[in-house]
């Protein structure tokens, strides 16, 4: 438990990423380490697995809170939807790129990590005690509990949305406390049972608990509404990011600079990952200018996409990290008040 909260309470990035060239930084230094080769995808991969093992010996939402923001900003982003390669280091210098494997030269750890990572989407989402299920991720699924003798099939757009559906199908009526997570990044959630709108005494960061006899047909309705926060820097309040919920934005700052074989590693540069020049040009945007306890004033969702976003007065595009592919990024900004 010391060494999880070490990690991740003093030396996490704002996308659950950690690490400066596969080495722990100091604590309470994030503004200070946000170079080309930050976030080892290992560090990651370990670091989800550690919390799979902690929320099983103590079910705190904690764990989930953490395990969602990993899995949405640094693994789900770490590969090429192209070329299906992957990502050594998720890097936060501003101006960046991802630097991606290549078929035949990049024989990784991140390589065998970052294949691995990609077929667990399904691993924690549910967990189950004696006489409790708990749902910690907003992913579409299905569960069979076959002593209990029930089936849960979740339908959601998250992140797209905060509107989660859950269908329950029992063979026999089946008493059970269902525990779904109530994250950290909202507040005033809606919840209804069979179409009839239940009071909800819990506090973000804990559980909505709802134990009753459930039979089969039932249906639970939720809905998390979904905003823009600011995540700061722990060492320096005027550096930043910008997140929607969970989900960490990045400017999409286009490809100035890049020449092949970027965004891939150089096969005649052994771990160029390691050493890599972005190039990032001068000019580049890293300030922005606005008041961050009022970004809806300065921050405008897209009529086309809810997850995509533009600053006013600046050409700037705000989208999930995730989603960056083959071009120059920034995810920390510094405020210019």
């Amino acid at each position: 438990f010391f060494f999880w909260s070490s990690v991740v309470d003093h030396q996490t990035f704002c996308t659950g990423g950690n690490s400066q060239k596969e080495k722990f930084i100091a604590p309470d230094s994030i503004s200070k380490y946000l170079t080309g080769y930050t976030q080892e995808t290992c560090n990651t991969n370990n670091m989800l697995k550690l919390t799979r093992h902690l929320f099983c010996w103590d079910a705190d939402p904690k764990y989930a809170d953490y395990y969602e923001t990993a899995l949405y900003n640094h693994i789900l982003g770490q590969q090429d939807p192209e070329s299906g390669m992957v990502a050594y280091f998720l890097p936060l210098l501003s101006g960046a790129h991802k630097v991606y494997s290549t078929p035949e030269h990049s024989f990784w750890c991140c390589v065998g990590t970052g294949f691995e990572n990609h077929a667990k989407y399904g691993e924690a989402i549910y967990y189950r005690a004696d006489d409790a299920l708990y749902v910690n991720l907003f992913i579409p699924s299905e569960l069979t509990w076959e002593e209990k003798g029930l089936k849960v099939r979740q339908e959601t757009d998250f992140p797209q949305d905060g509107k989660i559906n859950m269908n329950i199908g029992a063979e026999k009526p089946v008493k059970l406390a269902i525990k779904i997570r109530y994250p950290a990044w909202t507040q005033n959630v809606e919840v209804k049972v069979n179409g009839k709108k239940i009071h909800v005494k819990q506090s973000p960061s804990s559980y909505i608990v709802m134990e009753r006899i459930w039979k089969n047909g039932d249906k639970i309705e939720i809905n998390y509404p979904m905003s823009l926060q600011v995540a700061e820097a722990n060492d320096n309040p005027d550096v930043f990011a910008v997140k929607y919920g969970p989900i960490v934005l990045a400017g999409a700052m286009g490809t100035e600079g890049m020449h092949a074989p970027a965004p891939f590693s150089d096969p005649h540069r052994h771990n160029d990952y390691y050493t890599y020049d972005y190039h990032v040009p001068a000019n580049l945007t890293t300030v922005l200018k606005l008041d961050k306890k009022d970004l809806n004033r300065y921050i405008k969702p897209s009529d086309n996409d809810k997850l995509v976003f533009h600053v006013l007065n600046e050409n700037i595009r705000l989208e999930p990290l995730y989603k960056i592919h083959h071009q120059r990024y920034v995810v920390y900004w510094n405020l210019l008040k």
